[in-house]
């Protein structure tokens, strides 16, 4: 008999070192991942994903735009709900191509599998931002 999985604030900071790390393995391939809103804009990065789709619309088109193809991304607060929810503040911080910073501000609504999987990302964050970062780095 497999031990029931426990969320908790410990989980998901693993989950998010993980993250730093290139490690997706915490994400269902199949996550309905919703950044922003359902309408699809590849340049505000809005829309839904999956997990590949996510990968190759969104953390790589931004990320090639940035120093370092990377963002420091960092928990400020968690807030467990239920056993298979939490809503998670993240600042990150980068800098882009053309030399601006790039501080986002995010919450993140996670759901949970009962394996522990995350299965649905409700993702919030300066859109604009990542318009300008589009936009202007080449």
């Amino acid at each position: 008999m497999s031990s029931k999985f426990i969320l908790n604030k410990a989980y998901i900071n693993s989950f998010f070192d993980a993250l730093q790390k290139g490690d997706l393995s915490f994400i269902d391939p199949n996550v309905r991942w919703v950044i922003g809103s359902e309408t699809k804009d590849p340049v505000r990065l809005t829309g839904v994903y999956n997990l590949e789709s996510w990968v190759n619309e969104v953390k790589t088109p931004l990320w090639s735009r940035l120093q370092n193809q990377a963002v420091a991304a960092t928990a400020t607060s968690i807030d467990i709900i239920a056993n298979n929810k939490a809503i998670v503040e993240v600042v990150s911080e980068g800098i882009q191509l053309n030399g601006n910073p790039y501080n986002n501000r995010y919450v993140w609504i996670l759901f949970f599998s009962d394996a522990g999987k995350i299965i649905e990302i409700r993702e919030y964050l300066d859109t604009a931002l990542c318009q300008e970062v589009m936009q202007t780095n080449p």
